[in-house]
This record gives structure tokens, sequence and C-alpha cells, in this order.
């Protein structure tokens, strides 16, 4: 078990048997969570395509897209054999879900408000480092859909019923916004903060993704919505810590083995033809040769976009055409950004989220010697990276500008020593020490002349982060 995560199911051990049952409870959820990949939720308008994007995430076409009873409830995708789905009911009890053909039912055979969760197991790769929680839509049609979202991923108001299956045991956030945020969008961003605790989203754990990059208006729709990402990230600096643009239509297109030999030939014998024919194909006649239904099919497939230029690059077989459509999907970005801003701060995010659940089971059994031995735990430095997260979260609130932030993002993420110090691979023992005191100092220094509260907490941390590589690495 990683350092970090091992402290904290020592503490788990420790605390268990001041406890109550509800608390022994609680804490033996957070143990057995300590283990598992990084809970990872999804989240989102509907119509937005976080359920597509999941399907290029996760590379199978397991996800329902439509409107069904399916998209109405929480589903967790986890790493597991046999490939099997089940529902999670409200009761505690459990059912099987059988799969059609590889995806899930329209149906589930029970009310879906008997449901608390769908957990599918996958053999794919993806999951092995992430268990994805795909979670219903914002704004939903009806008032009383709209609540049973909200209420699914914050949970309810009352704090003993908490929802256990999304956000709330969710320890990252990848918010999907479809065109530029809503109100309701802002909304639920400040309500998961509020559901969370100190754990709320932010740019500590959460990142955006503008789907739907192919439908943007404009000759290259991508570009457009690069730029308006890059204006989500600055307007929303302290809720995610980068916002990327991506297609999840195309991704999914790419990634689940929708498209095969013949769609390319399909492509190619319509690739001379003129776009505003493809316009007009239903009042105008199409090339011979050429099935109307197999077009449409495509069309859902690939989208206008993905369609007009994807026959421009199938003329050597469906391998060129899922190629392109890998590299413009911009999934890729996606799936580094994940990595670079959470999977690499997956352990920190795990005791962070561990210890505050530990903490509420202790202030609600009134455990003094419990709370204490948290605050231990809290100090002890196997646990600093949780507090260089924390150090980060102020930061980001307070001056998101700051030169601090990249440097202790940096120092944050669970990399190399060397990579902590902006330092090459080959650096030699001696070398990583040296850099580590000289930042060390250096961040001392700011910490004293910080003319914020969160920039001085930050040099602190900083320079308690290069005295540990210091002492960890001295040669």
């Amino acid at each position: 078990m990683h350092p970090v995560t091992a402290r904290v199911a020592r503490l788990c051990d420790d605390i268990a048997p001041l406890l109550g049952a509800d608390g022994r409870a609680s804490v033996a959820a957070v143990r057995d969570g300590l283990a598992e990949p990084l809970r990872l939720a999804v989240v989102g308008r509907v119509k937005a395509g976080k359920s597509t994007l999941v399907n290029a995430l996760v590379g199978r076409r397991i996800a329902p897209t439509g409107v069904g009873e399916c998209t109405r409830t929480v589903t967790w995708y986890r790493y597991g054999a046999p490939e099997r789905a089940e529902l999670e009911l409200r009761d505690g009890s459990r059912r099987d879900l059988p799969l059609k053909g590889g995806r899930m039912p329209d149906r589930l055979g029970v009310p879906p408000e008997r449901v608390a969760r769908i957990v599918v197991h996958l053999q794919a790769a993806a999951l092995r480092e992430q268990t994805v929680i795909d979670t219903p839509g914002l704004a939903t049609l009806t008032s009383a859909n709209e609540e049973a979202t909200r209420t699914a991923v914050l949970g309810a108001d009352d704090a003993e019923q908490v929802s256990r299956y999304a956000a709330g045991q969710a320890e990252a956030v990848l918010f999907v916004f479809r065109e530029s945020e809503r109100r309701d969008e802002l909304e639920f961003l400040d309500q998961f903060r509020a559901a969370t605790g100190e754990l709320g989203a932010s740019a500590i754990n959460a990142v955006g993704v503008l789907s739907q990059a192919d439908q943007f208006a404009g000759t290259d729709p991508f570009d457009v919505a690069d730029g308006q990402a890059t204006r989500l990230a600055v307007a929303r600096a302290a809720h995610v810590s980068a916002v990327v643009a991506a297609s999840g239509l195309l991704a999914e297109a790419a990634r689940t083995g929708r498209l095969g030999e013949s769609d390319a030939r399909l492509l190619a014998g319509i690739a001379d033809l003129p776009e505003v024919r493809l316009r007009l194909r239903h009042s105008m006649p199409l090339p011979d040769g050429t099935d109307p239904a197999e077009l449409e099919r495509l069309y859902r497939v690939l989208g206008v976009h993905g369609l007009h230029q994807g026959r421009h690059r199938c003329g050597d077989g469906v391998h060129q055409l899922v190629a392109w459509l890998e590299s413009v999907s911009g999934i890729a970005r996606v799936e580094d950004l994940v990595r670079s801003s959470l999977l690499n701060r997956a352990q920190a995010l795990k005791a962070m989220r561990a210890l505050r659940v530990l903490t509420h089971a202790a202030n609600r059994t009134g455990a003094d010697t419990a709370l204490g031995l948290i605050e231990q735990a809290r100090l002890d430095p196997a646990l600093h990276p949780v507090r260089e997260l924390r150090a980060l979260r102020s930061l980001v609130a307070e001056a998101p500008a700051s030169p601090l932030r990249a440097e202790l993002e940096r120092v944050s993420a669970d990399t190399t020593d060397a990579a902590r110090l902006g330092l090459p691979a080959t650096a030699t023992p001696g070398d990583v020490a040296g850099a580590a005191r000289r930042c060390a100092a250096a961040a001392q220094t700011r910490a004293g002349f910080a003319m914020m509260p969160a920039e001085a907490e930050a040099g602190r941390v900083l320079a308690r982060s290069y005295q540990l590589i210091a002492q960890r690495v001295r040669p």
C-alpha cells in the first residue's frame, strides 16, 4: 500500500475500537476504499454528453446515451471479472442486471426510485486506476427528476442520509460543460463543495471538459471550442484546475468498434460529393451504390462534422478514419488532464476524503480520544501530501494567479522527487538533495514576505515539502 494510504489505514485500525457501531461501519468503509482506484464522478447537464464521454474513457459502448431508466440512476464502472452488472437497492439488497449485447438495458426491472446505484464490472484497462461514476444529468425535464438528480449526487438535506453512492463518495470530479457554464451548473459546483466539506470541488480535485466540441459553429469547430475552454478555465479557476475541449461522440466512435471497412468504403465513395449535396441528401439523389439508411446511421455515429471531414480521411481503410477520429476528438487531452491533475494525486485525495469521513464519525459519537488520534495523524510527515492539497486549495481560492500555484501543483503530484523539483530523471541523489535544500530556503523566504495568508501557508508547506525530499534522498 502507498505510504499515504497506509498511514490512514493504521489510523482506521486505531480509532475503530473507540467508536460505536455506526462509527465502526464508517471506518470499515473508509479502510476498504483505501485499496480501491480513485473514484471519479462525471457530472453535468442533461444532454451534455456525459455517458458518451464515459464510453470513450472506458473503451466500451456500455453506458446508455438515450433517455431511459438507467440514465436516471447513478452508475459505477469498476474493474472486475466476470463482466456483469448489478443493482444495489435502497433496502440493502442486490439484483443482477443482465447486459444486452454488452450494453446496459433500457429498463431496470424495478422502479428507479428503489435503486441506490448500478455497479458495472468490466475488464477495461482504464478502470484499473479509476472507478468512473456516471451521474444523472442536471436540469432534468421535470422538477421531480431535477430534485432526484441533485439528491443522488449531492446527498439529502439530512446529514444522516447523505448519499453514499455518487459525489458523496467521489474523490474527484470531471465536470462536463456543454457550451458555456449555466447558472444551475455553477450552483451544482457550489453545492458539491458544501456537500463534500474540505474536499469540495476545487482546483485540487476537479477538472472540466467542454464537450461536443465538434458541434461548435465555425470552419474549425474545435478551434472555437478550444478558445471557449480557455475562457471557462480562467473564469472557473476556483472550481476546476483546467478545462479542455473534446468530442465524446468522435472519441466513442473511434474506441468502441462502431465502424467497419464497409463504413470506410461508403464514406470514401462520397468524398468528392459537394457538402451542399450531403446537406440536401433528403431532397437530392445520392451517388449510385450509396445506401441512404447506412449514411444516416453514420451521421448518428459521427455527427455532421465527423462525417463531412472524416470522408476525406478513409481512403486507406477504416484504420485511417479511426486514427483521425482518435486524434481530433481530444480524448487524449482529457485523459492527460485527468492523469496530471487527479490520478497523480490519487493517494492524497483518498486520504483527504478519508480524514474528513473519520472526523465526522468521531464527532458524531463524541469520541475525543479518536479525534486526538486523527489530529496526530494529520501532523505525521507521511500525510504531508494532504497538507499540500489543503494549501493548494486555499491558494487557488485566494490568489489563483500566484506564482506559487504552479510550484505547489508540481510538488503535490505523486511523481518522482526529481520531477517535483523540475530536475531531469537522470539527476543524482546529491543533485536532488542539494536542489531541495535550496528550494526549501527560497520557499521559506517567500513565506516570510507573503502579502496574503494563503501565500504564506503555501510557502511554509513548500518549504516543508522540500525538506522532506532532502531527507529522503540524502546521499
